[in-house]
């Protein structure tokens, strides 16, 4: 699981082209609280604007899981 500041419309566009970029290998899904939301959900995502959320990418290969963290950082 790793976290992420949604605290703009930007934010929340970069989270949702990332998640769509590993649709293929994986489901992404963007928790906050009791919330989950695909990823690829843009108005989903942007329901979650102001929180940090949590996102865990549902996959089994870890190597796609480390892949998608640092792919996260960069666009913190």
């Amino acid at each position: 699981m790793l976290n992420y500041n949604l605290d703009s419309i930007q934010s929340a566009e970069k989270l949702v082209k990332l998640c769509e970029r590993y649709c293929d290998i994986a489901d992404i899904d963007v928790n906050c609280g009791r919330h989950s939301i695909d990823g690829r959900s843009l108005m989903g995502v942007i329901s979650l604007i102001g929180n940090f959320v949590t996102v865990n990418p549902q996959t089994d290969d870890q190597d796609i899981i480390r892949k998608f963290g640092i792919d996260l950082e960069r666009i913190k």
